[in-house]
């Protein structure tokens, strides 16, 4: 019945929220009650005597500057993170309402109304007000109405009245009691189901843009949703082409099922190699994998960081070709240059790079030793002084003619 979520922490983000998002409902309450209190006050003076004015001013007074306690707290932080100040807000809305009920009932010759009928009718607004005025806070507030009941019950059984009025007096009271009660109680569960269903769509939101975030660089990713279209120029990027030697013959055999796990383990060691070294997943082509250094999202990276990559994948392909049996190896081929990078067409997106750095990447990795690194003469110069290397060799590519490759030593 009293609705609570079980995380301590969600629970304090739902009072907040709750009480921030009606703030403006309890500053338009307070306002009326203000413009009321003071209208009372300019108008008494025309029917009452001095003492009832008098009388009553002091008991308004107080509430009026209440309530305007109450509309400045809303302003401030404390107000949103402390839900227990609304049983202090109410408690003392309760005493002065005392205070204006034994004026009022002071004038009933000249009003109609006897103490006992404005008890009924002072109390009741300041139920219906409250119901709303605690926000997000059942609890407190049913604690508050519950003391307010009693207190009333025992004002019932001191009072000089008949049976009947007592009965009919106390009908009327737990009927805004009743109402103010379940008004408070719906709004609280309306409402936590709306936060709950809004952290729900969050979450499943959250989900959807990690799952983007993985398959797309995060600028690209935030470039695509406004609507741009994606197509960048890199000047200095290193592509590493790793290739699995043998893997048709290791087709034949492994079984469908194997083989496949086999891969996934190979190309699992390449995404944590490329998270490690800061170097970008391009696609797995086959039995390829494809990455690139310095291009979207690893543009402080270099043919270093993209040589360091393979040196470790190369080495944990040897631990796991030892401790699995089977015999495993892969070549791989870096070249730095220039390429295009981008997105095409709207469905199973993926951010790609284009050019001849990337065919020929393709084609060094086919002169490389397996287990080894073969790299261009631009990548070459680009590392030399931090990574050793054999002499060059002049080797003819297919489509790309002659061109001098060096291995990487160690």
């Amino acid at each position: 019945m009293l609705f609570r979520f079980d995380d301590p922490q969600v629970e304090k983000s739902y009072v907040e929220s709750e009480r921030k998002a009606r703030i403006p409902a309890t500053r338009f309450l307070a306002a009326i009650g203000i413009i009321t209190l003071i209208s009372y006050i300019g108008f008494n003076p025309m029917h009452f005597p001095r003492d009832g004015v008098l009388q009553y001013n002091l008991a308004a007074g107080p509430f009026v500057l209440l309530l305007a306690g109450v509309f400045g707290i809303t302003f401030t932080r404390f107000y949103v993170v402390q839900g227990w100040i609304d049983i202090v807000i109410f408690s003392l809305m309760l005493g002065v309402m005392v205070l204006l009920i034994d004026a009022l009932g002071a004038q009933a010759e000249i009003t109609g109304i006897s103490q006992f009928g404005m008890a009924i009718i002072n109390l009741g607004i300041l139920m219906v007000f409250a119901s709303v005025g605690f926000v997000a806070t059942t609890r407190y507030f049913l604690a508050w109405a519950a003391v307010l009941l009693v207190l009333y019950i025992v004002f019932l059984l001191q009072a000089d009245r008949t049976i009947v009025n007592k009965v009919y007096t106390f009908t009327n009271f737990t009927t805004f009691f009743t109402f103010a009660s379940f008004a408070n109680w719906d709004i609280d569960r309306r409402a936590r189901r709306t936060f709950a269903a809004n952290l729900a769509l969050e979450e499943e939101q959250a989900k959807t843009e990690e799952m983007l975030f993985n398959v797309l660089p995060r600028d690209v990713a935030n470039r695509l949703r406004q609507g741009e279209a994606v197509a960048d120029a890199f000047s200095d990027v290193s592509v590493v082409f790793v290739d699995i030697v043998g893997f048709s013959k290791l087709a034949k055999k492994l079984s469908p099922g194997h083989l496949v796990k086999m891969l996934n383990t190979i190309f699992q060691f390449a995404d944590d190699c490329a998270a490690q070294h800061g170097v970008e997943k391009v696609k797995t082509i086959g039995d390829a994998y494809l990455a690139v250094s310095g291009g979207n999202a690893s543009a402080d990276r270099d043919a270093i960081a993209a040589i360091a990559f393979s040196k470790q994948l190369i080495s944990q392909i040897a631990e796991y070709a030892k401790s699995s049996g089977i015999d495993v190896n892969v070549r791989i081929g870096i070249h730095t240059g220039p390429v295009v990078g981008g997105v095409i067409g709207n469905q199973r997106l993926a951010y790609d790079y284009w050019g001849d750095t990337m065919n020929i990447a393709s084609r060094i990795e086919g002169a490389a030793d397996p287990g080894g690194i073969a790299v261009s003469e631009s990548t070459f110069y680009s590392a030399c002084e931090v990574t050793a290397f054999s002499e060059p060799e002049l080797v003819a590519l297919k489509g790309v003619g002659e061109l001098k490759i060096y291995r990487v030593i160690g």
